[in-house]
């Protein structure tokens, strides 16, 4: 705890740096997914959805060095990190968006076409809302994934908190290591917990469903 206490600016300029890192990448990715879920045909989105589950198969080290030849950025630094940490997000939430508004009941969709509703206030007002759960799940799942996958950045000039797993096996001390794994699952807990607590907030009608129950 002694190695804590004295390195805490230190440990916490990491983690902005790790939450950066991890922040961008969930966001670009979510948005991605989400406007090629809703543009692009169902038999288009299979042939997507196989070719980005066997880039995700791909090691990220092995994506973080593979990008700078095929996009021309340098090998160090957060540009093909940032870039490739999108590609896993787009990889993971492209299936769970499109299972969310395929989910969609079909008579839902007909009533809201019977009352008159353009397609985009049937998305805004009937779509999106009822595919929430399910594009949360996803987010959670990517939430996890994509703040574990950044302190791989550390390998190539990235200094997040994966920096001290490879500061700490180099000098020997474990305690850098134990606050590295520590802090990005607190961080990973945290996001978790505001994922689900959006999720609640933006479905406040499943609460009622449960309490009626």
């Amino acid at each position: 705890m002694d190695w804590v206490f004295k390195n805490l600016d230190f440990l916490q300029g990491l983690a902005i740096t790790h939450l950066s890192i991890s922040l961008l990448p969930l966001l670009v990715g979510t948005l991605l997914a989400l406007g090629l879920a809703l543009l692009i045909s169902n038999r288009a989105s299979e042939l997507l959805a196989g070719f980005l589950n066997g880039i995700y198969a791909i090691p990220s080290l092995a994506l973080f060095v593979a990008l700078p030849p095929l996009i021309g950025t340098s090998y160090i630094g957060p540009t093909n990190v940032l870039i490739a940490l999108t590609i896993y997000v787009l990889a993971t939430m492209f299936s769970s968006v499109r299972d969310a508004f395929n989910q969609v009941p079909a008579a839902v969709l007909l009533i809201a076409n019977a009352q008159g509703l353009s397609k985009l206030q049937t998305l805004l007002h009937v779509k999106l809302p009822l595919a929430i759960p399910g594009i949360i799940a996803g987010l959670r799942v990517a939430s996890a994934s994509t703040i574990s996958m950044a302190s791989i950045g550390a390998v190539v000039g990235v200094k997040n908190l994966g920096f001290l797993f490879l500061d700490g096996f180099q000098r020997k001390i474990p305690e850098e290591i134990i606050s590295g794994i520590l802090i990005i699952f607190l961080i990973a807990i945290l996001f978790d917990f505001g994922l689900w607590l959006l999720g609640a907030i933006l479905t406040p009608w499943r609460r009622k469903m449960v309490s009626h129950a």
